[in-house]
């Protein structure tokens, strides 16, 4: 059996956190998935450049906001990318890159259904 999107018991305290507030759910995870976005295409834009200092800070970044909505598969794969990141061995960083990116994917089919399609950002918004 495989392992849930996201993990149900991280995802259903945030949703008891926003009871009150539905729409408060919405904009974390909208935000959540932008930002997301945006530091996989500065991991990519850091790749291109050999920057293991910005692959290490943007997967550290993602990763810990990764933790908290509950998506592990996107958080593995940054944790990853971090510690590729703090080697300095890039040589095996864009197949995880990709791996991130198709985990981020399914975090955004995920949360559309669980929370609503206005749930994801604009089109134009990074990744």
């Amino acid at each position: 059996m495989s392992e849930p999107v996201l993990a149900r018991e991280i995802f259903d305290r945030l949703r008891q956190a926003t009871a009150n507030h539905p729409d408060t759910l919405i904009e974390l995870c909208r935000e959540y998935l932008s930002e997301a976005r945006n530091a996989l295409a500065q991991i990519g834009e850091a790749l291109s450049h050999a920057d293991a200092g910005q692959v290490r800070e943007r997967a550290h970044y993602l990763k810990g906001s990764s933790m908290m909505i509950g998506a592990r598969e996107l958080s593995s794969a940054c944790a990853r990318l971090e510690q590729m990141g703090r080697d300095s061995d890039l040589v095996a960083a864009a197949p995880e890159l990709e791996r991130a990116t198709a985990a981020l994917k399914t975090v955004e089919a995920h949360l559309s259904q669980e929370v609503g399609a206005n749930v994801l950002p604009d089109a134009g918004s990074a990744a």
